[in-house]
């Protein structure tokens, strides 16, 4: 990454602009399940809000990805394990999808036994971002995709409101199989599990990991810190930059954390982005 003063300037007023022209995108998403009720004329057409006007320049969100990612860069740049070297984009989805066919079999801990499907993940091979959750749930499980219930399709949402569609990142969890009842995962699975997601995620390669809920996040990063203090800054998994968000599912209990929510992933794809520009 080019360390010139100048240029991480550059990417900060890219940023800026960025962060003005997408504040209006996340209305959609707020006016969701979980939220105040939005009208229907049908099943297939629900009234559009009205969009927001663009922030001022004291907009304190401004300031504060700003500051995020003027912090962040010089601390990825000073990891001591880079981000590392994948393979080429072209051999992505072909070890991937032998992967896959490793994976879907797999009886290595006892939840095989419940299991209807294996979700290995899906999505893009040369996905920018990788969203991780924590497990599989019913839907999930019976169809073999992740993030298909209600929660999958405000994740849709969110993610397009900062300008991705699901062909463009890839999303997997910490288990590929629903454990009993939801509940979290346990030593044991995730133990079993985890060498599945660390070779998935050095063929995936992304430039940016983003964790989805408490239990993916601490799973992931091996800490018991709480999700409140792991959103406030970007941590490594084997040297790839991991930030945590609130999951899509305690949005739907709790519609007061999707203004939290809508601020963490703006400051990611403005990562993401920022990455990109250093890059080139």
């Amino acid at each position: 990454m080019n360390n010139d003063r100048d240029d991480r300037q550059h990417i900060l007023g890219d940023l800026l602009a960025w962060v003005r022209q997408n504040e209006s995108a996340g209305m959609e998403w707020f006016l969701d399940e979980g939220s105040a009720p939005v009208a229907e004329t049908s099943t297939e057409s629900v009234v559009e809000p009205s969009p927001k006007p663009s922030p001022e320049p004291d907009d304190p969100f401004l300031e504060i990805c700003t500051q995020f990612i003027a912090q962040t860069l010089p601390l990825i740049e000073s990891q001591p394990s880079p981000r590392p070297t994948g393979p080429a984009s072209a051999d992505k989805a072909s070890l991937l999808a032998a992967l896959k066919d490793e994976v879907l079999p797999c009886t290595a801990c006892s939840l095989h036994e419940t299991r209807n499907s294996t979700v290995f993940g899906a999505g893009n091979p040369d996905a920018d971002v990788v969203f991780v959750g924590e497990a599989p749930g019913r839907d999930e499980d019976i169809q073999g995709e992740p993030f298909v219930g209600r929660s999958g399709k405000l994740l849709t949402k969110i993610m397009s409101a900062i300008g991705y569609g699901r062909d463009d990142v890839f999303i997997c969890n910490i288990l590929k199989c629903r454990p009993p009842n939801n509940r979290d995962p346990q030593a044991d699975e995730v133990a079993a599990c985890e060498p599945h997601l660390k070779r998935q995620l050095a063929i995936l390669n992304p430039r940016v990991i983003c964790c989805l809920g408490r239990v993916a996040a601490q799973t992931l990063l091996g800490t018991n810190v709480s999700l409140k203090r792991l959103r406030e800054t970007v941590h490594f998994y084997e040297g790839i930059p991991v930030m945590a968000t609130y999951h899509p599912a305690a949005l739907l209990r709790n519609p007061n954390w999707k203004r939290e929510t809508w601020n963490d992933v703006r400051k990611m794809r403005a990562l993401v982005d920022a990455l990109k520009s250093g890059e080139s």
